[in-house]
């Protein structure tokens, strides 16, 4: 009986298995850790601005009118500008994180270029929502009238942000599932956006006949927001 275990094969492998490579992490990467850090340092600096601004902000969730009376203060405008901007660099980490923006072209980017190929594409929507602006009367920086429906857009924009930001951290603290994470940051989104649409519909109307707003808004509002999603889909 030994004698048939002689001659037998060890199929077995010389080489050790290498353990299996683990996936990296969003908050592996240095360049987002780096960009996390700046965004909040950013937030702390622009906080009380924010919190300033908030009443402003708010009473254009109800009024549209609220938009214009923002407008006509020239000191709130350019202070909602500047939050404006902070808050983009906020949304651009948060869309990273969370992947609401993903193009094939940036998942095929090397991990730590990929929150720069999201801040591209948010900040290249951005320009070309404002290159459109200047080809129609609506792109005067001195006219109130046509600052305030170009700039409805971030004193909703500002509002979205504050609540993604807060959402976030809850969502952080609870370790809630990134899919469903994404879902209620894109909710807040959506209902931002509608109401935006809306009162930026009111204050065009308040002017013009019902076919030139919705002119208006097919091309500087729904056109680059139809870019990006078409973008984002392929």
């Amino acid at each position: 009986m030994p004698e048939l275990f002689r001659q037998g094969t060890l199929e077995m492998s010389q080489v050790p298995f290498s353990e299996p490579v683990s996936a990296m992490m969003w908050s592996d990467v240095l360049t987002n850790r780096l960009a996390v850090i700046a965004a909040v340092v950013l937030l702390l600096v622009e906080l009380s601005d924010i919190l300033m601004l908030i009443p402003h902000l708010l009473r254009c969730m109800p009024f549209w009118k609220g938009n214009a009376e923002l407008e006509h203060s020239v000191s709130i405008s350019r202070t909602r500008n500047t939050v404006a901007f902070v808050c983009g660099v906020l949304f651009c980490v948060i869309a990273d994180r969370y992947s609401l923006l993903d193009p094939s072209w940036r998942i095929s980017l090397p991990d730590e270029w990929q929150l720069a190929g999201t801040v591209a594409l948010v900040f290249g929507v951005a320009l070309l929502r404002g290159l459109l602006y200047l080809f129609t009367p609506l792109g005067s920086r001195t006219n109130e009238y046509a600052c305030t429906v170009r700039h409805a857009l971030y004193n909703y924009f500002i509002l979205f942000v504050c609540l993604a930001v807060v959402s976030t951290a809850l969502m952080e603290a609870v370790r809630m599932p990134e899919a469903a994470a994404r879902i209620i940051i894109l909710i807040e989104a959506i209902l931002l956006y509608v109401v935006d649409i809306w009162r930026t519909a009111q204050i065009l109307s308040s002017r013009y006949g019902v076919f030139t707003t919705i002119l208006y808004l097919c091309a500087l509002e729904f056109l680059p927001l139809g870019i990006l999603i078409l973008t984002c889909t392929r």
